[in-house]
């Protein structure tokens, strides 16, 4: 197996309190020399990055022995662990230095030859199996009992009855004959189609809404034609069906809005100046069904840039034009995607450009991170956004934001729309159609027509004596577990950090479970299932040697940039560079004692790609 394991484990002289030592692991470990005597750097050639295909062969065991590689095991592409093993206990974890968790893109999409499709599965009568304690979904790692007429949780282990219609007879190594029939008891990557116990309202239509800013800057930059233009474009390729709804409505120093009905022969503009008091003046002719109104939502779209050409207006009115936003899709959800180009200058939620007085004030120390000025830079200003965005999600509704001003748009701000309804903010800072449009094209495109779920729920579930420590990425988390995902699109990717609830773990296996309850665009209730299952391990050496160094890359990147945002961006670099520094003196003090009297930087063969 590459980069994996082949002997078993050392004791140093017997002696305790001595580092463990593998010695056949330590003979194989990679010395990296530095670069010239007057540099630090290491030589990128020492440790060339892999190929696409070579990443994603991972050191997995196969832990159902069943003679060779298996799909029981989820896909790397859907979850991958920082480590395939789990330690046996805290002190070991401790002293390796290595981040325990998993990154997951519960949608993933197909990247090489040979990637099939997820297999979906439906149940009959009784609906999906899973634990009645802990609510596990059945997987192939669960222990069959009393010839198959009861099954054994792999995550609290919990003996559940098996249900009648389900039954099926067992081999001699435990498992079902009928397995390789059942993707849910053969494929670590499964989709459950959900009965209406999963619905709390028949499934959500997509909606798209578009919001644009269309002050003088927006227009003259060539952002509005540029939106406009991809958006026309890829309105017959939105993921959906005939239930597809959409909507424009456009801000500055007012709102306005545009009558799609389809009993009009061309779109209608109904402009609403007062600000203070934004209110929708006709509810259900601007949110249409886009089979119906297809042909003014495009004549719309291809008039819009002509519309506000000759505009002279520099104020940007973003948080009564959200609010109508919100309004005009609070009772059906979707996604809403913001394009701003002007800092939101009047009305609610205005913003001023913390900029100016950062470089009034001359913060020398804030240009390494320290200055009270530039921390505060990092965090929001206005509550506004945070608050209309935890209302967004429980409405079902993402933000998308993409932003384009040539000067400061606060970023931080008004990201947080995005943080917490499960979207993502685009920056095309200083923003021109003939530099930047193509870019703009390609990314915006490939937002509307990538495969997405709608109205979505994530949990993540860990065997009896391993807990989650911490979330990240962009949702809104639920109770204390259940992360809340408004939209959630092939590329999104979110990060769990692990830890041991007791200081030993006795279980032979660990199993990681995530399921997504998401609306397909067809409006299908789904359950897309992942399981892992990883071997307890008892030594430092064996953690290495089945390292997952593009897992631990992204993890510890998630965790600097959290700490950055949080408080300093020098506290974000330190974080990420003692990460590093913790995994090299763990797997330090396991080499061998000529090794380490060298000045050369000691790394295993999965993490030989991590510092160069």
């Amino acid at each position: 197996r590459p980069g994996g394991y082949a002997g078993a484990a050392m004791a140093m002289d017997g002696s305790v309190g001595q580092p463990e030592l593998d010695q056949p692991l330590a003979d194989r470990f990679v010395s990296l020399p530095l670069g010239a005597s007057n540099s630090s750097s290491l030589d990128p050639a020492i440790a060339p990055r892999p190929s696409v295909d070579e990443a994603r062969v991972l050191p997995r065991t196969d832990v159902l022995q069943t003679g060779g590689p298996s799909t029981e095991q989820a896909s790397p592409r859907f979850l991958r662990m920082t480590v395939n093993a789990a330690p046996n206990s805290t002190a070991t974890l401790n002293k390796s230095g290595l981040p325990f968790g998993a990154v997951l893109q519960p949608l993933a999409p197909a990247r090489l030859p040979g990637e099939e499709a997820v297999p979906v599965v439906g149940f009959a009568g009784g609906g999906v199996v899973r634990c009645r304690r802990c609510r596990t979904y059945i997987n192939p790692f669960v222990n069959w009992l009393d010839g198959g007429r009861r099954w054994k949780c792999n995550l609290c282990y919990l003996v559940n009855e098996v249900p009648a219609e389900y039954f099926g007879p067992i081999d001699e190594y435990g498992r079902r004959r009928d397995a390789h029939e059942r993707p849910e008891l053969s494929q670590g990557t499964v989709e459950f189609v959900a009965s209406a116990d999963y619905m709390v309202r028949p499934p959500q239509p997509p909606v798209y809404v578009f919001l644009v800013d269309v002050s003088y800057h927006a227009v003259a930059t060539g952002m509005v034609a540029t939106v406009a233009q991809t958006v026309r474009e890829a309105i017959n390729d939105l993921p959906g069906d005939v239930r597809t709804q959409v909507s424009v409505v456009a801000y500055d120093s007012a709102v306005h809005f545009f009558n799609l009905s389809a009993n009009l022969s061309q779109p209608q503009l109904i402009t609403v100046p007062d600000i203070a008091d934004v209110f929708l003046p006709l509810p259900d002719d601007m949110l249409v069904n886009l089979q119906e109104s297809r042909t003014l939502v495009e004549a719309l779209l291809e008039r819009l840039p002509n519309m506000f050409a000759g505009t002279q207006v520099l104020d940007a009115a973003l948080g009564p034009a959200l609010k109508a936003a919100f309004q005009l899709m609070q009772h059906v959800g979707g996604k809403l995607h913001v394009f701003a180009t002007a800092l939101p200058s009047i009305g609610e939620a205005k913003l001023r450009n913390r900029e100016d007085g950062r470089r009034g004030s001359g913060t020398a120390g804030g240009a390494k991170g320290g200055g009270p000025q530039q921390n505060n830079l990092l965090l929001p200003e206005e509550s506004f956004y945070k608050k209309l965005a935890v209302e967004c999600s429980r409405q079902q509704i993402c933000c998308d934001v993409s932003l384009f001003g040539a000067t400061y748009t606060d970023a931080v701000t008004l990201g947080q729309l995005a943080k917490h309804t499960g979207g993502s903010v685009y920056h095309y800072p200083g923003f021109t159609a003939a530099r930047d449009g193509a870019v703009v094209r390609k990314e915006l495109r490939h937002n509307l027509t990538r495969e997405q779920g709608w109205e979505a729920v994530m949990r993540v579930r860990c065997s009896q004596g391993v807990k989650i420590t911490g979330f990240f990425g962009h949702f809104f988390v639920r109770g204390t577990d259940l992360l809340a995902l408004p939209n959630v699109d092939a590329d999104k990717s979110f990060s769990v950090t692990l830890g041991l609830e007791e200081n030993a773990v006795t279980a032979t296996h660990v199993a990681v479970q995530a399921a997504l309850l998401y609306t397909t665009s067809s409006g299908e209730r789904r359950i897309r299932v992942h399981t892992v299952s990883v071997p307890v391990l008892p030594t430092i050496a064996d953690l290495f040697a089945h390292a997952d160094v593009e897992a631990i890359t992204a993890l510890t990147a998630k965790l600097g940039a959290e700490r950055a945002l949080a408080g300093k961006l020098q506290e974000g670099r330190e974080l990420i560079q003692n990460k590093c520094i913790d995994m090299l003196q763990g797997f330090r003090q396991i080499c061998p004692p000529d090794a380490k009297q060298s000045g050369n930087i000691l790394l295993p063969e999965p993490l030989r790609i991590l510092l160069p």
